[in-house]
């Protein structure tokens, strides 16, 4: 084995450059830090070659001195800490002194500095870890840093650099996070001499949002503020209407840092339960402040991630506070069609008039024997009487007959709700409206221990056999939803009792269906904490289904029902329930406006 020995300064900065700068990306937030922490008003980041060639931070922040400017290259220089006690308050970007020392040792660097009411500028540069002395030079109020061949020097480290466009990508989304985090600055973005984005200050981070991501994200946007045991959460948060297929819409920070931390994801997950689909992210913009003392911000190389000193208390304020916000009248009922309807909506005169002449082309050619006019299936109708109509003469449209007061509602395809509202239509899928409001109300009965049950006649026996320990650790929660059972045989068992809001559902089925949804490795995780889980899962086998046919009267209960409960805009497993159809869509749609 070799001996122990120092390591030389040279070798230590790379190795902490190689710690501190990943990719260019990395560099350009260190410089972006630094000028925030300098009270910048103003930011412009100009990058070549994806940043291998070049990037250049200039900023109109306090600027550095000649004597400040003599020290900025060197390890561990910082004017952000003074003594031991200032790591339990850091309240700026930068403070270890590393990020300068670090592109110096892996680029060729140049400061040019200029403080606040002064007339001198000075400069100083270094390459590979050499630095040179400093030097008067020409400049406004401000510091511009520029780093030239990045990793030029470590070959080994830049032939792991992805392409051009990929660095780019990288460097707009940590000018992205600076912009959104602080939009009272202004940031320039240039690219190979190409503006990219120019963000004037503005008053709120909801029209930077808007400038970054759409106006659709923008109107889905609820604002969210609430301070309690020296906790502040700020921000917006999407409606569940407004979600993508992955977290790349979900920013946090704290006391102003971008950080990616598992308690707030998972503040945010369990904030959204049962409000979006399965695998879609909502968007969320939040900001914590807390005090500096309950956090430690120096557990990651790029202060990425942080650690909370009580981070049950974070995780309960964050979850809480968005999900009162979400089902506060924050969530409107209303889910507008994004694909083929809005296509349609958004097409010009001459495209609309092409598709009705193939469409009237197709209809004069097609074969005889094609139905022209749909008849509904046989059947108990619920539709009215035909009228003006000849003797003899079945009329292809009956008119339908209202089924629900204060409002028209009809069932389509034994499937849909179709409702009349002011200004449009709602459709609504049966099943995730019923199933919502007998998710409420399972949950609030078995909450309050309040559960009735219906003997059966005949005990309904399920067998799994091979699952013993599955069947045992579910006899509490079985019992708690409703179910009276008890043990028949190895691996089975009879259910004598059901709960009464399965209705005319098999009980046994309802039964089987929760005992596969344990866990075989783990099947204790079915404690109160997953409760909402198995009531979820109940809800939805119990609930019509589509292909039931349903009387009027039992139309009018769904939609009179749902008025009742807290939240009927998605199914308990994040489905949407409700899709609003405008009159204003209605009209462009048949070329009235």
């Amino acid at each position: 084995m070799p001996p122990i020995r120092v390591l030389d300064n040279s070798v230590v900065n790379l190795i902490a450059a190689g710690e501190v700068l990943e990719r260019p990306a990395s560099a350009v937030k260190e410089l972006i830090e630094n000028a925030l922490d300098a009270g910048a008003t103003r930011v412009e980041v100009e990058f070549e070659d994806g940043g291998r060639r070049l990037i250049r931070v200039t900023d109109d922040g306090a600027g550095m001195g000649p004597e400040d400017l003599a020290l900025a290259f060197l390890p561990h220089a910082t004017s952000k800490l003074a003594a031991v006690a200032d790591l339990a308050e850091i309240r700026s970007f930068g403070f270890r002194g590393e990020a300068l020392a670090s592109i110096a040792e892996v680029a060729r660097a140049r400061i040019v500095s200029r403080p606040r009411g002064t007339e001198s500028a000075h400069e100083l540069e270094a390459e590979a870890g050499k630095i040179g002395a400093v030097k008067p030079s020409a400049s406004p109020e401000g510091t511009t840093i520029e780093a030239w061949d990045l990793f030029g020097n470590i070959p080994a480290r830049r032939k792991f650099l992805k392409t051009s466009p990929v660095e780019a990508a990288h460097i707009g989304d940590v000018v992205t996070r600076f912009a959104l985090s602080r939009p009272d600055v202004r940031f320039e973005l240039r690219g190979d001499s190409i503006p990219i984005a120019t963000m004037s200050p503005v008053e709120d981070i909801a029209d930077r949002i808007g400038h970054y991501f759409g106006k659709e994200l923008r109107q889905a946007l609820v604002k969210v503020d609430a301070q309690a045991r020296g906790i502040r959460l700020r921000g917006y948060v999407a409606r569940p209407t407004f979600t993508v297929n992955n977290t790349r819409l979900q920013f946090t920070w704290v006391n102003g840092r971008w950080v990616r931390d598992k308690v707030l994801f998972r503040s945010i997950i369990e904030a959204y339960s049962d409000l979006v689909m399965v695998r879609r992210a909502p968007a969320v913009f939040l900001f914590v402040d807390i005090e500096p003392r309950d956090i430690d911000v120096n557990v990651h190389p790029a202060k990425v991630e942080i650690r909370f000193a009580n981070s049950s208390r974070v995780h309960d304020f964050v979850r809480d506070e968005i999900r009162g916000r979400l089902m506060a009248g924050g969530v409107p009922q209303q889910f507008v069609p994004k694909d083929a309807w809005s296509s349609f909506v958004q097409r010009t005169p001459d495209e609309r008039r092409n598709e009705r002449q193939q469409e009237l082309m197709e209809f004069f050619t097609r074969p005889a024997d094609t139905p022209v006019f749909f008849t509904p299936p046989p059947g108990k109708s619920a539709f009215a009487e035909p009228r003006d109509i000849p003797p003899g003469v079945q009329d292809p449209t009956p008119p339908m007959r209202p089924m629900a007061s204060g409002g028209r509602a009809y069932q389509l395809h034994d499937a849909y709700l179709i409702e009349e509202v002011p200004g449009g239509l709602n459709v609504i899928d049966q099943h995730a409206l019923h199933e919502r409001i007998l998710y409420y109300r399972i949950r609030s009965r078995v909450l309050a221990h309040d559960v009735a049950r219906q003997r059966l006649l005949v005990p309904s026996i399920v067998r799994d056999s091979g699952r013993e320990k599955v069947i045992a650790a579910a006899r509490p929660l079985l019992d708690r939803l409703g179910f009276e059972i008890e043990e028949f045989g190895p691996g089975a068992l009879a259910i004598h009792a059901a709960p009464d809001w399965i209705g005319t559902k098999d009980p046994a089925g309802i039964v089987r269906d929760i005992l596969m949804d344990f866990d075989t490795a783990n099947p204790g995780r079915a404690a109160d904490d997953a409760l909402d889980h198995f009531i979820a899962t109940c809800a939805c086998k119990a609930a019509i289904k589509a292909g039931e046919r349903l009387a009027p009267e039992e139309v009018r209960a769904l939609l009179e029902d749902r008025v009742r409960i807290d939240h009927s805009q998605t199914c308990p497993h994040g489905r949407p329930v409700t899709l609003r159809i405008t009159l204003d869509e209605l009209e462009k749609h048949f070329g009235r406006k």
